[in-house]
């Protein structure tokens, strides 16, 4: 007997894909009333001076993945008299005129839900769980987008919607290492006290806070040991391979493989940073937040690209530690040590570090200090080069020569 497909889970995704266009068209026009220029600036915590301020702000901070799910869920209005629209968040609006029941019970649950504070504990091929690091709760998520790009021990500030018998990823505002999980952890207990439109900004705040501290160079003795991820959607995939394989001709980027790209030349973005096209997606990676923000900038200038849909932080720790690299597939783990040690090797002697105090490996050399801080990092690069395979441990050597040669 043929096994029975679950109809409802799909049911419900393919409303909630359906509600997300109305529910930003919703977002959009509520941005223009007056009553939404007061309701950002308690969200982002500052002044507008009118609407074109709050226009600019969004764009520059890329804030409408943020600021337009509170909007429509979290955010309280007032009722307006003749104009039929109810009071609390703007999805109320769209659950007013909504009559089909799939669409009304995701309505219903995303306004019920609340953004919190996730972290990944388990993967497959269908789905994700996640454990609300608030009260240890799991929930099980089937999301192609997060099971491709997810890693365990990661964290989300994400609203997840619970239908009861089915989880919904509705948006990600925030990715973060799973070493900021003691800095959330405080967080996100003291926002199930707050009323549900201040929880978001209470969360966004404290993540801003987690990865200020994890990306300080003065934390560690080298780089930081992390991936920068940043997810572009695609609306045309042929149009971006073209893009892609104009500037692989003029040398701007190397191609070892059909849909993986290396920045070469450092006028296109920053070199040895990782270009991959998977699944109608662009994901660009890099090995820090400060690179992160000039890959994304480069991207978005250079390539046709869509919107931008999240940037995910992976701690890589655990590269370090062998008794921590059981939780990766050894595809996925030899694949992201090459790619971070690769680009923290490509024009690395002659390129200033912050960790450096600003100056070049081949001045830093010249110092007891700078030694000691060079050693240190490639003692650190070493270890993950034992990971990423015989090339990059030849290549490291031939570093180590060629600094001690100065």
């Amino acid at each position: 007997m043929p096994t029975p497909i679950p109809l409802r889970p799909f049911l419900l995704r393919r409303a909630h894909l359906r509600l997300l266009v109305a529910a930003v068209e919703q977002a959009q026009a509520a941005v223009g009333e007056a009553a939404s220029l007061a309701a950002a600036e308690r969200f982002f915590g500052q002044s507008f001076a009118d609407q074109d301020a709050l226009d600019e702000h969004l764009m520059e901070r890329d804030g409408h993945s943020q600021f337009f799910p509170w909007l429509l869920w979290d955010a309280e209005f007032a009722a307006k008299r003749g104009k039929r629209q109810p009071s609390g968040p703007v999805g109320n609006r769209l659950l007013t005129e909504c009559r089909d029941p799939s669409s009304r019970e995701v309505l219903q649950a995303l306004l019920a839900a609340s953004a919190d504070v996730y972290q990944v504990v388990g993967m497959n091929e269908e789905s994700t769980v996640l454990e609300c690091i608030a009260d240890g709760r799991h929930v099980v998520v089937t999301e192609p987008v997060l099971r491709a790009v997810a890693t365990a021990g990661e964290l989300f500030l994400a609203r997840v919607v619970d239908c009861g018998d089915c989880c919904l990823l509705d948006a990600v505002h925030a990715c973060l290492p799973q070493g900021a999980r003691r800095a959330l952890l405080r967080a996100a207990r003291k926002a199930r006290s707050l009323p549900k439109p201040e929880r978001l900004p209470l969360l966004l705040a404290a993540a801003d806070r987690a990865m200020g501290r994890l990306a300080d160079p003065g934390a560690r003795d080298g780089q930081e040991l992390l991936r920068v991820t940043a997810v572009h959607l695609l609306d045309d995939v042929e149009g971006l391979l073209a893009t892609l394989a104009s500037a692989v001709r003029d040398g701007a980027l190397d191609q070892p493989s059909p849909w993986r790209f290396v920045i070469v030349d450092p006028d296109f973005g920053p070199a040895g940073a990782v270009l991959r096209v998977t699944r109608g997606r662009l994901y660009s990676a890099t090995t820090s937040p400060q690179r992160a923000r000039s890959l994304r900038s480069s991207v978005e200038k250079r390539l046709p690209v869509g919107r931008h849909a999240c940037t995910l932080y992976r701690d890589l720790d655990g590269l370090l530690d062998p008794a921590s690299r059981s939780s990766w597939g050894p595809v996925e783990m030899q694949t992201v040590a090459a790619d971070w040690v690769g680009e923290c090797l490509a024009t690395f002697h002659d390129t200033p570090h912050a960790w450096l105090g600003g100056v070049t490996p081949r001045e830093a050399v010249r110092t007891a200090t700078g030694r000691t801080q060079l050693t240190a990092w490639l003692r650190t690069v070493e270890q993950v080069s034992e990971v990423a395979g015989p090339v990059y441990r030849n290549a490291l050597q031939s570093l180590r020569r060629d600094l001690a040669e100065g």
